[in-house]
C-alpha cells in the first residue's frame, strides 16, 4: 500500500532533520535567530500586547502554572506553552520580523516554540536552531502549496493557517518524534488554524503568530502523551485542511520537496528595515526617494499612491500608531514628513501631531489588480506628490531593500537593526554580548543558551 501524502511528508521531515545544516544554512539561520531575538525584545518593551498577555497568563484566574521558560524583554517566566505564546507575540507585534515568499510570518511561530521548549528541555543551541529551520521549512512548503494566491484571494492570515503546523514540527524535532508522531501532531495542529485579516492593526494580529507558536507546541506535547489527532491532515478529503484554507486548491506535490535546499536559502527571506507591514515598504521606499526633492513638507498639496490590491493596506484614518503600520497613507506620510521611518514612527503621539493629520487628509490610494500582489511577479508601487506651486514629483518602488531581486541587507545592517532593538532594554555592553551569542547560537551548549535567554529576558547577565 502506498503511504498517505501526510505520511510521505512526515518521512521527509524525519529524513531532513537528520541532515546537519551546511555552512550557508547555518549563516542564514543565525541571522534569523538574531533578528527574532532582537525584535522580540523591542516588541516587548515598546508595545503593550506582550506585557498584557504575560499578565493574563500570570493571573491565577487563567489557571496556568509553571516558570519553565523566559519571556524576552519582560524579566519574567511562564510555563512552556504560555511563554511560547508571549514570545510569539513579542517577535511579531512590531511587524519587524522577516518576510517570506510566498508571504507569511514564519519565524515567530517556529522560533518562539523552539525557544520555550528548548529552554525547558535543556537543549543546546544547534538543536534549537535546527528546530527553528524545520518549523520554517514546513510553513514555506505549505504556502507554496497554495498555488500562487494573490493577497485579495486569501481567506485567512497566512501565519494563522501554517504557523501552528510549523510550531508543531519544530517542537516535534526537539521531542525526538518519529514520522507517525509528526503526523499526529500536525493533525492536532490543523484544528488550531485560523486568523482573520479583520484584526490587522490591533493587538490581536500579533496573537495570530503567538497562538500559532503555542498551539503548535501544545499539539506536540499532547502527542507526546498519546493524545490523538488525524494522521492524514494533508491528504485530499471532503472538508479537509486543503479545502478549508486553499481556495485555488492544495498542491500536495509542493510538500514533497521538504528539505535542502532549505526555504531559508531558496528563495530566502527579506529582513525588514522598517517596522511595518511589508506591503507598506513599497510606499515608504517611494516616499523616501521623493523626500529630498521636497524643501518643505507643508507645501505638499496631494499624495497619490497606486498599489497592488492588498485590501488591508488602504487605511486612510489609522486608529492608532500600531494601526499605522498597515496603512499606505500613514507610512508614506511618515517618510515624507520625517525623512525616515523607524521604531518611533508608530506611536499614538506621532499619529496625533497636526502635521501628520494634515498630510493624511491629502493622501489618496488606488488599489488595482493590474499590479500583481506577489512580490516576485512584477509588483510595484507608484507615488505622485503634487506641490503647492504645481510641480509634480513621481517615484516608483519595484523592490524594497532586502526583497527578492533587490540589493541584499548587509550583515552590518542586520546588526545595526539588532542594536536599535536590543537597546530599548539592554545596556550597550550587554547589547553586544547578546548579538555575539546569537551569532554563535549553534555553538552554545545548554548552559550557554540559558545565559543568553536570561540576558534577553532580564536585561542583565547572570551572576553565576
Amino acid at each position: 500500500m502506498t503511504p498517505s501524502i501526510t505520511a510521505q511528508v512526515c518521512d521527509r521531515i524525519v529524513a531532513g532533520s537528520r541532515v546537519p545544516l551546511d555552512a550557508a544554512a547555518l549563516a542564514a539561520a543565525r541571522q534569523l535567530f538574531l533578528d527574532g531575538i532582537a525584535v522580540a525584545v523591542a516588541g516587548a518593551r515598546l508595545e503593550d500586547a506582550p506585557r498584557l498577555l504575560a499578565a493574563h497568563f500570570a493571573d491565577p484566574l487563567t489557571g496556568t502554572a509553571g516558570n519553565t521558560a523566559s519571556l524576552l524583554g519582560l524579566n519574567a517566566r511562564l510555563g512552556t506553552v504560555q511563554a511560547a505564546l508571549v514570545n510569539g507575540a513579542a517577535i511579531h507585534v512590531l511587524d519587524f520580523e522577516p518576510m517570506w515568499l510566498p508571504a507569511t510570518h514564519a519565524l515567530s511561530p517556529a522560533l518562539a516554540a523552539s525557544l520555550a521548549l528548548g529552554e525547558a528541555l535543556g537543549s543546546d543551541g544547534i538543536s534549537i536552531l535546527t528546530a527553528m529551520v524545520l518549523g520554517i521549512e514546513i510553513q514555506g512548503r505549505l504556502r507554496q502549496a497554495a498555488r500562487g494566491l494573490e493577497s485579495h484571494e486569501l481567506r485567512f492570515h497566512p501565519p494563522g493557517f501554517v504557523g501552528p503546523i510549523g510550531a508543531a514540527v519544530a517542537a516535534g524535532y526537539l521531542l525526538g518524534f518519529d514520522a507517525a508522531q509528526f503526523a499526529n501532531a500536525i493533525g492536532i495542529a490543523g484544528s488550531r488554524c485560523g486568523g482573520l485579516f479583520a484584526n490587522l492593526g490591533t493587538m490581536t494580529k500579533a496573537t495570530h503568530t503567538a497562538y500559532a507558536a503555542a498551539l503548535g507546541l501544545e499539539a506536540a506535547l499532547l502527542t507526546r502523551r498519546g493524545f490523538t489527532g488525524t494522521s492524514s491532515l494533508f491528504d485530499p478529503a471532503p472538508q479537509s485542511y486543503g479545502e478549508a484554507f486553499f481556495p485555488r486548491g492544495f498542491d500536495t506535490d509542493a510538500l514533497m520537496d521538504f528539505g535542502a535546499p532549505w526555504r531559508i536559502l531558496d528563495p530566502g527571506y527579506a529582513i525588514k528595515l522598517f517596522p511595518a507591514k511589508f506591503s507598506t515598504h513599497y510606499a515608504i521606499t517611494a516616499a523616501l526617494a521623493a523626500r529630498p526633492q521636497i524643501a518643505d513638507p507643508a507645501a505638499i498639496a496631494t499624495v497619490k499612491i497606486t498599489a497592488a490590491d492588498v485590501p488591508s493596506s488602504d487605511r486612510p484614518h489609522p486608529r492608532s500608531g500600531l494601526d499605522g503600520k498597515f496603512s499606505l497613507q500613514y507610512t508614506a506620510a511618515a517618510a515624507l514628513l520625517d525623512g525616515h521611518v523607524g521604531l518611533s514612527s508608530f506611536t499614538d503621539e506621532r499619529l496625533a501631531r497636526p502635521d501628520m493629520q494634515a498630510l493624511l487628509a491629502k493622501c489618496q490610494v488606488r488599489l488595482t489588480r493590474d499590479i500583481p500582489s506577489i512580490y516576485t511577479a512584477g509588483r510595484y508601487l507608484d507615488l505622485e506628490v503634487a506641490l503647492a506651486d504645481g510641480s509634480l514629483i513621481r517615484t516608483r518602488c519595484e523592490r524594497p531593500r532586502g526583497a527578492w531581486g533587490a540589493p541584499p541587507i548587509t550583515t552590518e545592517e542586520v546588526c545595526t537593526k539588532a542594536r536599535d532593538c536590543l537597546g530599548t532594554f539592554l545596556a550597550m555592553a550587554d547589547v553586544e554580548r547578546c548579538i555575539q551569542s546569537c551569532l554563535e547560537i549553534d555553538t552554545l551548549d545548554a548552559a550557554g543558551v540559558r545565559t543568553l535567554l536570561h540576558l534577553a529576558s532580564s536585561g542583565s547577565t547572570p551572576c553565576c
